[in-house]
C-alpha cells in the first residue's frame, strides 16, 4: 500500500489510540533536540491564530511521521509546559486549558512541536503562536447538520454547540416527526436563544416560532403571496420578521466540480407582524424583479435586501445590494437606494449581514446567483457602511466561503468553508479587531480532531447565540405535529399579483 494511504489510516485512527493530556506542570520538553528547520504540519491548522479566551481546547493532530510527539507551551514569565503523545494526537485537559486562556487573556502563547524518529534525536520544529484575544466569543453556536450532495438528506437537524466545551445537543431533528421532513432557516432575534424560528418543509410543513416562552406553528402562505416565508430576518423589536417568498427551482449538474444550481423564477419580500398575525408588503419592493435575502439593520430603521433583474438570463442572475428606510412605529417605507450595484462590484451579492455596531456589512460574492454554498468561487467581502467602500477579506480560501454570522460583540465572525476537502462545509471563526481587521481563521474545535476525517456532514448557517436554547424537545415535537395556523394579509396593500400579492377583494 502507498505511503499516503498509511498516513491517512494513521490520522483516522489517531483519535482511538491512547493520548497524552496536559496533566502535570512538571513535565518538560525534550532537552536533547535538533532543529527541523521548518514549520510543523498540524490538523486543524491552529498555527498563528487568534482565539477567544473562552473557546474549547484546540486539540490537533501532528502530521509528521514519528514514534513519539511532544508539544511545549511557553507561557509569558513561566516555565514551558509539555504535552506528550505516542500517536501524534494532542489533547489538552479542559480545566487546565480554560485556566491557561483566562490567565493569558490579551497575551500570546508560544507553541513548539517536537517529533521523535525511531533511531534519531528529537526534531524541534519552528514555534508558532496562539494569540488570546481580550474579547470573548458568544457561548453557543446554532447550525444545521446535513449530509453533502443531498445524500440521506432526511438525516438532518438543527443543533447547538457549547463553544466553551465539546457539548453538542439537538435543538430539533426530523427524526422527531418520523418523516422525511426538511427543516431549515433557523434564525434568532438579536441572538436570543428564547426568540427564534425555523421552517419545516414537506411533512408537517410550517414555521415554528418561539417567543416569550410560547411556541406556535404558523403558515405564512396566503392567497396573495407566492409562497410561505423562506429566508428570514428578525426586526430588533422582536415583533416583526421579514421573509423572502420564492419560487425556487433546483437543478442537479452533470458536469465535474458542480453539484446543484438553485435559481428563483420569482421572489419578493414580505413582513410578518407576530402580534397581529398578519403579513404585509412594501409596494416599492414588490416588483417583477427578484427581491431576496432581507436583513434588518441593528437599529431597525433600514431593510437591506438583494435584487436581480428578470430581464436577463435567470440562470446567471446578478444580485445587487439595496436598502430601504422603514418606520416600525408607523409601518411606513421610504425610497429604495442602491448600496452596491453590479456595475461597480462586478459580481453577484448575497447574504448581507450587518455588524452589531452598524459599521460593517459582511456579504458573499459569486459569479452569479445567490445560493453561494454551491459555488467554489464564493468569497466573503466586507462593506464599510459609512463610506460604501469594500474589500475582499483575507479569511477566504480557494474553496467555497459562505453562511456567515457576527458575534454579539462584533469581534468574531463565524462562517462556513469547504477548504478542508472541497465537499463538506465546516465552521470557521475569525477574530475581527477594533481597527476593522480580520485575523487568520480557525476551525471549530472537536474533542477528537480526527472526527473531521470520518464524518462529512456540513455545518450550514452557523449562527451565534447568547445562551442555550432550553425549550424542551417534547414541546417542539408537539408543536411540529400541530396544524399550522393561517396568517392574514394586510388589506391595505395593493401590489402586482405576479410579484407576490394582489389587491384584497
Amino acid at each position: 500500500m502507498s505511503r499516503k494511504f498509511h498516513a491517512g489510516i494513521r490520522l483516522i485512527l489517531a483519535g482511538t489510540c491512547c493520548i497524552s493530556i496536559l496533566s502535570s506542570c512538571s513535565r518538560q520538553a525534550p532537552a536533547d533536540s535538533v532543529p527541523a528547520g521548518k514549520a510543523v504540519s498540524i490538523f486543524p491548522d491552529y498555527t498563528n491564530v487568534t482565539i477567544p479566551p473562552n473557546i474549547a481546547p484546540l486539540n490537533f493532530i501532528i502530521k509528521e511521521e514519528g514514534v513519539r510527539y511532544c508539544v511545549s507551551v511557553q507561557e509569558p514569565a513561566n516555565k514551558p509546559v509539555a504535552v506528550y503523545s505516542k500517536n501524534g494526537t494532542i489533547t489538552f485537559h479542559p480545566k487546565k486549558w480554560r485556566s491557561l486562556l483566562q490567565k493569558h487573556r490579551g497575551k500570546e502563547l508560544s507553541i513548539t512541536v517536537y517529533v521523535k524518529k525511531r533511531t534519531e534525536k528529537w526534531l524541534r520544529y519552528n514555534p508558532f503562536t496562539l494569540s488570546i484575544a481580550p474579547d470573548t466569543i458568544d457561548p453557543y453556536l446554532a447550525y444545521r447538520l446535513i449530509n453533502p450532495g443531498f445524500e440521506q438528506w432526511s438525516e438532518l437537524g438543527i443543533y447547538q454547540r457549547n463553544l466553551a466545551n465539546f457539548s453538542e445537543k439537538p435543538i430539533f431533528t426530523n427524526r422527531a416527526t418520523g418523516t422525511e421532513t426538511c427543516m431549515n432557516c433557523h434564525a434568532f432575534c438579536k441572538k436570543d436563544p428564547n426568540t427564534m424560528l425555523f421552517h419545516l418543509r414537506a411533512g408537517y410543513g410550517g414555521t415554528i416560532l418561539l417567543r416569550n416562552n410560547t411556541l406556535k406553528k404558523i403558515n405564512t402562505k396566503t392567497p396573495y403571496t407566492m409562497s410561505a416565508g423562506v429566508y428570514p430576518s428578525w426586526h430588533p423589536n422582536g415583533n416583526l420578521v421579514a421573509f423572502s417568498v420564492n419560487k425556487i427551482s433546483q437543478f442537479f449538474a452533470l458536469i465535474p466540480d458542480a453539484t446543484i444550481n438553485v435559481i428563483d423564477f420569482h421572489s419578493d419580500i414580505i413582513v410578518y407582524n407576530i402580534e397581529k398575525n398578519m403579513v404585509t408588503a412594501c409596494p416599492a419592493i414588490a416588483t417583477k424583479k427578484l427581491e431576496n435575502l432581507p436583513e434588518w439593520s441593528p437599529d431597525g430603521n433600514y431593510l437591506y435586501f438583494c435584487v436581480a433583474d428578470t430581464n436577463e438570463n435567470l440562470w446567471q442572475a446578478k444580485y445587487e445590494l439595496m436598502r430601504i428606510p422603514y418606520s416600525s412605529e408607523t409601518n411606513t417605507w421610504g425610497t429604495i437606494d442602491t448600496v452596491l450595484g453590479y456595475a461597480r462590484f462586478g459580481a453577484s451579492i448575497s447574504f448581507p449581514k450587518i455588524s452589531p455596531d452598524g459599521r460593517y456589512l459582511l456579504f458573499t460574492s459569486a459569479p452569479f446567483g445567490y445560493f453561494t454554498i454551491n459555488y467554489k468561487e464564493s468569497d466573503l467581502y466586507l462593506l464599510y457602511l459609512e463610506t460604501l467602500e469594500y474589500k475582499k477579506m483575507t479569511i477566504n480560501s480557494s474553496f467555497t466561503e459562505s453562511y456567515h454570522s457576527w458575534s454579539s460583540n462584533g469581534r468574531w465572525i463565524a462562517f462556513s468553508s469547504k477548504r478542508n476537502d472541497g465537499l463538506s462545509a465546516r465552521t470557521y471563526f475569525a477574530y475581527f479587531d477594533t481597527t476593522g481587521n480580520e485575523h487568520k481563521p480557525f476551525l471549530l474545535p472537536q474533542k477528537d480532531p480526527s472526527s473531521y476525517y470520518v464524518t462529512y456532514r456540513s455545518y450550514n448557517v452557523p449562527e451565534f447565540i447568547t445562551g442555550e436554547v432550553t425549550v424542551p424537545y417534547h414541546r417542539l415535537k408537539k408543536t411540529a405535529y400541530s396544524d399550522a395556523a393561517p396568517v392574514s394579509f394586510d388589506r391595505d396593500i395593493d401590489v402586482d399579483a405576479l410579484s407576490g400579492a394582489s389587491k384584497v377583494e
